[in-house]
């Protein structure tokens, strides 16, 4: 009796042992899953980008990065670069519209492709469609350039406003992306004597205020996610000091005068804009690069003056 009283017991310590087991291991894989979750997994990104012979460039944005790509392509190709630039194009689309698009999977953006077959469109299509395109070496975001004027806050007040929406972004396209290098382009602001929206670009101290604060506010949000500033709206400034506002001024909008906000391809504005990215994304100076795109700039200003105020506005960009 004694006996098959000790063999019981034995059982029933066994059972409990193998019991206990199974409990741990369970709460060891709950654990494991809880503390991965949310980790870069390279969903997307399989292998370093650098290592095939062409930049590719992602800008996610609106029109203040839609006009100048052809110039940015033709200026690497110039400098015996293979580039390819790519846009998610949505017109006046803000940080927070991109955040809802990909947070519901709208399908409302139209992506452009630039490169040596020329430039094509894809229309109503998604973020996660457009990076699932190339293995970026490059991916930019900005914000509408009116967030600041229309909701009359600080770039600081903006930030606090955007948390979720570039946390939340900003999370997202560095774990499908870890090796890529991550931008923010912070714009320029309109031309003197333009009016969007009520805010009024009266006079030189208004216009240089309003790229003051988004060149604030660009320094806040790279600060806060670790980007690498793209400032265009710094580089206008320059060209500016010397009394030459007219970088809007377009061949085919307004009769040739430009619509005093957009970048404008006589008026300099998006050849401009193009010396800064080039500079940023390849590390050389566009100062004496031959590319020239297929239209006159008006008589007051060069091809070298612009090349010179983009070199100045991403050194003084490093040295900031």
């Amino acid at each position: 009796m004694m006996r098959k009283r000790l063999s019981l017991f034995v059982a029933v310590l066994m059972a409990l042992s193998l019991l206990l087991s199974a409990c741990g291991n369970a709460a060891a894989t709950n654990e494991s899953a809880e503390t991965t979750e949310g980790l870069p997994m390279n969903i997307m990104q399989k292998s370093d980008p650098a290592q095939d012979d062409t930049i590719n460039v992602l800008m996610i944005g609106n029109s203040f990065c839609y006009y100048y790509v052809e110039e940015l392509y033709g200026m690497a190709k110039a400098a015996g670069i293979k580039m390819r630039v790519c846009n998610v194009y949505y017109s006046g689309c803000k940080v927070e519209q991109h955040w809802t698009w990909w947070k519901n999977g709208e399908s409302n953006y139209s992506y452009f492709t630039t490169d040596e077959n020329g430039r094509k469109e894809v229309k109503n299509t998604n973020l996660e469609y457009c990076l699932s395109q190339q293995n970026w070496d490059v991916i930019s975001l900005q914000d509408a350039s009116t967030v600041l004027l229309k909701n009359n806050i600080t770039p600081q007040e903006q930030l606090t406003k955007m948390t979720t929406c570039l946390d939340d972004l900003w999370g997202y396209i560095k774990r499908q992306f870890p090796m890529s290098r991550h931008l923010w382009q912070a714009c320029w602001s309109y031309q003197i004597g333009y009016d969007r929206g009520g805010y009024a670009m009266k006079d030189p101290q208004t216009q240089a205020k309003m790229c003051e604060l988004g060149q604030e506010y660009g320094d806040l949000v790279c600060k806060a996610y670790n980007l690498e500033k793209v400032n265009t709206g710094d580089a206008w400034q320059l060209v500016r000091q010397d009394g030459y506002d007219n970088l809007c001024a377009r061949t085919s909008v307004n009769n040739g005068g430009g619509d005093y906000y957009h970048d404008g391809d006589i008026g300099g504005g998006q050849y401009l804009n193009a010396c800064v990215w080039f500079e940023v994304i390849t590390g050389q100076s566009c100062v004496g690069n031959t590319y020239r795109p297929d239209y006159a700039l008006d008589t007051d200003i060069t091809y070298e003056k612009l090349q010179e105020a983009a070199h100045q506005a991403v050194q003084n960009r490093k040295v900031n």
